[in-house]
């Protein structure tokens, strides 16, 4: 890379804002953090202004950060580039693309056709049209609406927001809510406030939650370049529908196709993440969801010899791309914290829970591991982040 580097603004600097942060800044970007709050990846090094950055903002307000974030551009030599790590800050650039596109360098998509990614109804429409095989979907504007479709709905189902960042604080960690009967559904749809949006219930393909496949991609600027990653998710908390406590490296050209080629039909450019699961039933991949941004998961893909980020900023900079290389298959990404929790819950409560435990070395065995936070490098965050974690104890929010 050249010697002076536009910034990259980092915005959310949760697990997954601190991996785009580490390849980054290991690559010699300077960079500027943002999150609403205080958060692990607030006091990574990278942001450091002896490691070349420009600080870590903690901006609650919207309309407030606009303001500064074009005043950081205007006081910048280059063009700063903006990367989302988020769907409130995906939601953030779409609001104000018009306004922040003239200051930033960051992808045409964040205009409004990533929002038909992050739109979880609109996404599985999106899917049928192009012949995707999908879970089957039931999508309503909002739950009064479900009683009149009430016989549409087959049991055991799960219930999950449109969009996730709009449902979150009612959520409290979860991604979605199981439900057995439609006497379950009336009693949690009277609970849900309105503010979180519509709704989607969406048909359970069985199996084990090792048998989810994962895709990291970056669909370049000129047609047809892409980079591609692949990984098997063998753990997940909460256990059966929630975010990935245990991933290993793993290639699955089938999903690396699928994926690519809806990404390209659809015009898509920037960085994403896929899911699919192999159905038992079929023994076809079912796409779960993709999303256009990093993922809490995408370390692994580094530690594997992708480098989907430094990607993604080389060609919206105008820099050559690093080297492409082969993914390391065998690299174990674990969320300790996380993944001793959903293990736990597997032992005790594993006659509630809707799949039977996870196949651990349905992978392989590991070659190689690695962590979301911790690193001997940049060691404060796993601080942050364990301290975090005690203080949800004591609350008895975890």
């Amino acid at each position: 890379m050249a010697k002076t580097l536009p910034h990259a603004v980092v915005l959310g600097l949760s697990p997954t804002g601190l991996y785009a942060a580490r390849e980054l800044g290991g690559a010699n970007v300077p960079l500027l953090g943002v999150a609403s709050e205080f958060s692990c990846g607030s006091v990574s090094r990278y942001f450091m202004r002896l490691s070349g950055g420009s600080g870590v903002w903690h901006e609650p307000d919207l309309e407030r950060l606009l303001g500064r974030l074009i005043a950081f551009s205007e006081s910048m030599p280059y063009k700063p580039l903006l990367f989302p790590t988020s769907d409130y800050y995906i939601d953030f650039l779409i609001s104000n693309y018009s306004r922040l596109k003239p200051h930033f360098q960051m992808s045409d998509s964040y205009g409004g056709l990533a929002n038909e990614l992050l739109d979880k109804a609109m996404f599985h429409k999106l899917c049928v049209e192009h012949g995707l095989e999908t879970p089957n979907v039931l999508s309503v504007s909002k739950l009064d609406d479900l009683e009149c479709r009430a016989g549409e709905i087959k049991f055991p189902c799960i219930l999950k927001p449109a969009y996730i960042h709009l449902a979150k604080p009612y959520m409290q960690g979860r991604k979605v809510i199981v439900l057995n009967t439609l006497d379950e559904l009336e009693l949690v749809k009277g609970k849900i406030p309105s503010s979180t949006g519509g709704w989607l219930v969406q048909e359970i393909i069985p199996g084990r939650e090792s048998r989810l496949i994962l895709v990291a991609g970056y669909c370049g600027i000129r047609k047809g370049e892409h980079d591609l990653f692949t990984a098997r998710k063998l753990r997940q908390f909460p256990p059966g529908f929630g975010s990935a406590s245990s991933v290993i490296s793993e290639t699955f050209d089938e999903a690396k196709i699928i994926t690519s080629q809806f990404i390209e039909k659809m015009g898509y450019k920037g960085v994403y993440g896929s899911e699919f699961k192999l159905d038992p039933r079929d023994g076809r991949l079912k796409i779960i969801e993709i999303n256009p941004r990093p993922t809490l998961w995408f370390h692994v893909s580094h530690v594997a010899g992708k480098r989907l980020m430094q990607r993604a900023y080389c060609d919206l900079a105008g820099l050559p791309a690093p080297d492409d290389t082969s993914q390391r298959n065998g690299v174990l990404w674990t969320y300790k914290l996380k993944d001793l929790a959903s293990s736990l819950q597997y032992k005790l409560r594993a006659k509630n829970l809707v799949f039977p435990p996870p196949n651990l070395l349905e992978g392989g065995r590991a070659s190689k591991h690695c962590w979301p936070v911790f690193s001997i490098s940049d060691p404060f965050p796993v601080l942050v982040e364990v301290i975090g974690y005690i203080v949800k104890l004591i609350s008895r929010k975890f």
